[in-house]
């Protein structure tokens, strides 16, 4: 429609590509029908476990006085789309900004992803004040998802008591991936009452449900744990991107909140089929911040 001025697409690489061939050919073909509907891309290149905080980085995201941003953040991992976030929300030079998301037609059976890494936090979400870190390790706010293992390991391995709060994206669809949210937050429990030789008492966590695209919602919801985000609690996004949304606009703001993830090193080929719908959730609107604590 001529509505945007230009367009750049991360290519993201796998550290451990299955079929970097087929990957290949499936970008060339995307990029080839973007460019007959009149969106001619220019694709960059950027390995999967890439450092975000160098010069590149700080270049690609200065953006100039009154900037309007489209993030599509659908095929994006979450520790770049996290880091592109927190610098366009909290630049006074983006105007407007708008996060978009396409909703897939379904998820394969099998693993989504592989070879997850330390447990730690995302790049840029950490917490630099030892106390408020002491604060946060007994808080945690989960968006149950796909992926446990580095959350299992974390609350199983815990010195002391912990706070669990797991946000459940209901109504969601496919079906599947409800069924998936609810194996995680299974886990959950499993792993917050796996040490009882360790004099540490099994831990109930609290369960909230949260439309699995409603950003807004979830973002009231994680107030509402948090002390209107006076109170320090550690965030685990793996639910949906839009409910990870909220937690990165969270986070953004203050530094009680470090964000923790292990990060895949491979995803499946088939990570997902089909678009079914696309949302777009306006996070800053003629330089007024929307999401402001």
């Amino acid at each position: 429609m001529g509505l945007l001025a230009g367009y750049e697409m991360l290519r993201i690489v796998d550290t451990n590509p299955a079929d970097m061939a087929a990957e290949e050919e499936r970008i060339r073909h995307q990029l080839s029908r973007c460019a007959m509907e009149g969106c001619p891309i220019e694709s960059t290149k950027i390995a999967l476990e890439a450092p975000l905080q160098n010069e590149a980085w700080k270049r690609r995201l200065a953006f100039p006085a009154s900037t309007s941003l489209c993030l599509d953040i659908s095929s994006l991992p979450k520790r770049f789309f996290f880091h592109v976030i927190k610098a366009a929300f909290l630049s006074p030079n983006v105007a407007d900004f708008v996060i978009l998301y396409s909703k897939p037609t379904s998820y394969p059976d099998g693993p989504l992803a592989g070879n997850p890494g330390e447990w730690t936090t995302i790049t840029g979400f950490g917490c630099d004040d030892p106390d408020i870190q002491t604060d946060a390790a007994s808080r945690i706010i989960v968006g149950a998802g796909f992926a446990v293992e580095g959350l299992q390991e974390h609350v199983e391995n815990r010195g002391g008591t912990i706070n669990v709060n797991v946000l459940i994206p209901f109504p969601a669809e496919p079906w599947r991936s409800v069924r998936r949210s609810w194996e995680s937050a299974h886990a959950i429990e499993q792993a917050l009452g796996a040490v009882p030789d360790r004099g540490l008492s099994e831990v109930k966590p609290a369960y909230h449900q949260v439309g699995a695209l409603d950003t807004a919602t979830a973002f009231d919801k994680l107030l509402g744990l948090t002390g209107e985000g006076k109170v320090p609690a550690s965030l685990a996004p793996l639910g949906p991107k839009p409910l990870s949304v909220a937690m990165c606009l969270l986070a953004s703001q203050t530094g009680r909140f470090p964000i923790y993830y292990a990060q895949p090193k491979t995803y499946s080929l088939d990570y997902s089929r089909g678009c079914e719908i696309t949302y777009a959730y306006w996070i800053k609107h003629r330089g007024e911040n929307l999401y402001s604590i």
